[in-house]
């Protein structure tokens, strides 16, 4: 049985803050632990709890993430009715590309309009986590809720920047939001995450056109809490927010830990990708692998440990490389050594070459860069 309501995922947000690893790509189509797309997350949490219809909102340098969806197929939305709907920056031809959230609600108001469910389900791609969306959407329902922001409550240690920051009462009820913030354990903060119900959500994009609001968080969530019903459900298991490459690159590296693998990948069904038939890798008989995802396709001679390396890397004999990520296709040299780096797709480290950042400043190298 269908869920009742569709899915909405922008895959452009921080596309701005990340622009050197989104040049050639939206955010959604970035790769991530090993094989899979950001975009992967939550199309496959839509997937997993039977959301029939999901739209796709693109804005600039989509077409890896158009090539990588296809027709939807991997996520079960290769369908005669209903499915995967992508839609390109330009909703309405005379309305030019959209400049921000409320513009793209508005050039996808036919998609919204025909639905024939009664709640929709709104997200970004920077946040990765595991889900059942029956779980607050039930809440949502039984709150009677306008909107129903997910919260995700900081833990010990855990500190973030530029978040919106909930205060949230003992029924579940949003008192107050404060926007752009640096937030520590005990705050709950968003994850770009949310519910409203399909007609609400047609009239205060309607609304907010006709007074040319720009911003949801603040023009709609922020200065509506007495006027709307905002409640908040809390995500309690696994998340990572990707605002920044630092947080790309610690997102990932978390990954190698079990924990984190089971929490994300098992909870509540698999996270599904597009399939990239290669042979399995393949290790020399001097290789020395610790700590690691290995994706197929690669050719390991050398040494690699607490890594991730996507398909068809390879590493010459006597190479190391230590705590790094290195995209599709990287070739790293005889004797190379590397550590803290972030190697974009067909990088190539010659014979001997070194590069060494650090946990909080990685160094990032460009798709196709030689060194």
């Amino acid at each position: 049985m269908n869920l009742n309501a569709i899915g909405i995922i922008f895959s452009n947000m921080h596309d701005e803050e990340m622009h050197e690893i989104t040049n050639s790509r939206t955010m959604g189509a970035l790769p991530f632990a090993g094989k899979y797309r950001l975009v992967d997350f939550m199309l496959s949490n839509m997937r997993n709890s039977s959301v029939a219809s999901v739209g796709i909102v693109a804005k600039s340098n989509y077409q890896s993430l158009l090539e990588h969806l296809g027709s939807g197929k991997e996520w079960d939305l290769a369908r005669k009715r209903e499915g995967l709907f992508l839609f390109p920056p330009y909703g309405r031809s005379s309305a030019g590309i959209y400049q921000n959230k409320i513009e793209a609600l508005n050039g996808i108001m036919t998609y919204i309009n025909k639905s024939r469910y009664d709640y929709v389900i709104i997200t970004d791609c920077d946040t990765i986590c595991s889900m059942d969306w029956e779980e607050p959407l039930s809440f949502h329902i039984t709150k009677g809720a306008d909107i129903t922001v997910i919260s995700y409550k900081l833990k010990e240690g855990e500190e973030r920047r530029q978040e919106t920051v909930y205060s949230i009462s003992a029924e579940g009820l949003v008192t107050e939001i404060k926007i752009s913030q640096t937030a520590g354990e005990g705050n709950f903060i968003g994850t770009n995450m949310w519910i409203t119900g399909k007609q609400f959500l047609v009239s205060v994009i309607q609304e907010a056109m006709a007074y040319s609001l720009a911003d949801i968080e603040r023009d709609i969530f922020q200065k509506n809490i007495g006027r709307y019903k905002l409640a908040a459900w809390e995500y309690e298991g696994f998340l990572r927010k990707i605002n920044s490459m630092n947080d790309y690159f610690k997102a990932n590296m978390d990954i190698l830990e079990p924990k984190a693998r089971e929490m994300l990948f098992y909870n509540y069904g698999p996270v599904y990708t597009k399939v990239m038939d290669d042979i399995p890798a393949r290790y020399g008989s001097n290789a020395k692998v610790s700590h690691s995802l290995i994706a197929d396709g690669c050719l390991i001679e050398g040494q690699v440990e607490n890594s991730i390396l996507f398909s068809a890397v390879t590493v010459e004999k006597g190479a190391v490389v230590k705590d790094s990520i290195l995209m599709k296709g990287t070739f790293v040299g005889e004797n190379a050594l590397l550590q803290y780096v972030l190697s974009d797709k067909s990088a190539v480290f010659g014979n001997g070459r070194i590069l060494v950042g650090c946990e909080q400043q990685p160094i990032y190298v460009d798709k196709g860069s030689k060194l």
